[in-house]
């Protein structure tokens, strides 16, 4: 943890709970796929449409909810409602069971940003960057947690087992996030709808940032693709269990921990389409080995590959759509 922030124990329980809650989501995400399998492709599909919509939804929101509520405040009470939501959840079935879902992931949309938004409050700027990567390093240990421990819960306690520790997590953080300063962020501004419009058209005046953007949400969108169809390939193609497909999960987020750790130390001054185009490929590659997977095993190498791609296509794709802003 970076040493010289003034509030290192603030810090500590932004990094703690935003593991939790990463693990939660997790675990919550596996016994909700495991769920509705039995209902077919479009029922699995449907829990990713929905989180993919609250994000649609909240996007352009959260920045103003978050600087009208103290974050302390905020964070404990979406927390609380997330508490209740994942209790119901674990007996719910229906269409309950996927308005439920809805309301997880809008508070999900909602708690990251609060999160995010404490950090310049507690650390000076020049600390900043650090500090975000000392969080982010717990978040994503989290989804390699998360994934294995979810698989193994849904396979051996069940889903409503693992919905109910879900809801045992967001206890956790509402607690941890109690422990903090009630303060609202400092130095955010409101951005109007005339700003937004203006950023929307400019975007469309640069080809450069357009297509790197077109480009994250295909393969974004393809990924998703992957995981729905990953459950049945799992399941039904290779006989495998709910753990099973944790821990092909868990391959690919420790592929991205370990690449982004890679890419974090080999400095890219420039990076051009040919990374770009060298990232596509091994994601392609690592999807394509994963649809033709003859056993567990290899299935958790191939997403591994994706996972390496993945990270190389985000990473130079952002860079350079940066630095065309």
């Amino acid at each position: 943890m970076p040493r010289s922030t003034s509030r290192p124990r603030d810090i500590r329980a932004i990094a703690i709970a935003r593991l939790i809650s990463e693990m939660g989501d997790e675990i919550a995400l596996i016994a909700l796929l495991f769920r509705v399998k039995s209902s077919g492709a479009t029922a699995v599909s449907l829990i990713f449409a929905l989180y993919a919509l609250s994000r649609i939804i909240l996007s352009p929101l959260s920045g103003s909810i978050v600087d009208r509520f103290a974050s302390r405040r905020l964070i404990t009470t979406v927390s609380l409602v997330q508490v209740v939501t994942a209790t119901c959840l674990a007996f719910a079935d229906g269409p309950l069971l996927y308005l439920l879902v809805f309301v997880l992931a809008v508070g999900a949309s909602i708690i990251g940003p609060a999160w995010q938004s404490l950090v310049p409050v507690l650390v000076e700027s020049h600390e900043l960057s650090r500090t975000y990567a000392f969080i982010q390093a717990h978040r994503s240990l989290a989804i390699v947690i998360g994934a294995g421990v979810g698989g193994f819960l849904v396979e051996s306690l069940g889903s409503s087992v693992a919905l109910l520790i879900d809801a045992a997590t967001f206890l956790v953080v509402a607690l941890l996030g109690a422990t903090l300063k009630n303060e609202r962020p400092r130095g955010l501004q409101h951005v109007s709808g005339r700003a937004s419009v203006r950023g929307f058209r400019s975007i469309f005046s640069q080809p450069v940032l357009l297509a790197s953007i077109i480009m994250l949400a295909a393969f974004n969108m393809s990924a998703g693709v992957n995981e729905v169809l990953g459950v049945f390939l799992v399941t039904d193609l290779l006989n495998g269990s709910a753990s099973q497909y944790g821990l092909i999960m868990s391959s690919l987020g420790a592929s991205m921990v370990v690449s982004g750790y890679i890419l974090s130390r080999v400095e890219v001054r420039r990076p051009d389409t040919q990374m770009i185009v060298l990232s596509a490929l091994t994601s392609a590659i690592g999807m394509l080995a994963y649809g033709l997977s003859p056993s567990i095993w290899f299935a958790a190498l191939a997403f591994a590959v994706n996972g390496a791609g993945l990270t190389g296509l985000h990473t130079f794709a952002t860079q350079i759509g940066r630095a065309h802003v």
